[in-house]
């Protein structure tokens, strides 16, 4: 009998688990998230600030607010874990970091303006369901091509199985010299704010810039 019910668990738990395995935007938890916001891009971002506050002041201090609030346009949400990395990798030795970002060289600043461009593409609202596991191809604000496609996984590895995950790629080749495209998972897909679409990128695997 103790068999039997065992039996019944494990198959119950497989047919259940076989309709919901995958979260539709490629792994949140928080199926709610995926939503219309009601929002602007910036303040959906101030909104977070455990995630995001050290995104948006860089965004304030570089001028870059109406850019990333421009009506019908994509936003590509680097978190601060990746800016935390990105800082370390610019200022390996915490002595010689600045305290403040008041306190960053001009040339630094103006480089991180450059960085933040590159998460903008102005003009076109990109969402998972218009995309493909082919490429397409768009242009930053900051004028580099970034390239979109999905893809699809479990968490065996197997291929055509699981989620299906928005990746985002940015050519950091030289210009028309060669491309050279490194990629981030869109961690958080979809999210539609007043005036376009936010994506969340994963930060486990992704340095601010691309670095």
């Amino acid at each position: 009998m103790k068999l039997i019910i065992a039996i019944a668990l494990v198959s119950l738990l497989v047919t259940s688990g076989c309709s919901k395995d995958y979260f539709a935007d490629g792994g949140t938890l928080n199926p709610d998230e995926t939503m219309t916001l009601g929002v602007s891009t910036m303040d959906y971002l101030k909104s977070r600030p455990e995630v995001f506050d050290t995104l948006v002041t860089l965004i304030t201090l570089t001028g870059l607010e109406a850019a990333v609030n421009a009506s019908g346009s994509t936003f590509l949400a680097p978190k601060n874990y990746s800016i935390r990395n990105y800082f370390n990798l610019v200022y390996p030795d915490p002595e010689k970091r600045p305290k403040t970002f008041s306190e960053m060289p001009v040339e630094d600043m103006e480089k991180i303006k450059a960085i933040i461009k590159n998460y903008i593409i102005p003009g076109k609202q990109i969402v998972r369901s218009e995309l493909a596991t082919t490429y397409s191809y768009d242009t930053t604000y900051g004028g580099a091509k970034a390239r979109f496609n999905i893809v699809r996984d479990d968490y065996l590895e197997n291929v055509n199985m699981g989620a299906r995950y928005v990746n985002y790629a940015l050519d950091v080749g030289m210009p028309g010299v060669y491309e050279l495209y490194l990629s981030v998972q869109v961690e958080t897909a979809d999210l539609h704010a007043t005036n376009g679409i936010v994506h969340v990128l994963a930060a486990d695997s992704h340095i601010f810039g691309f670095n």
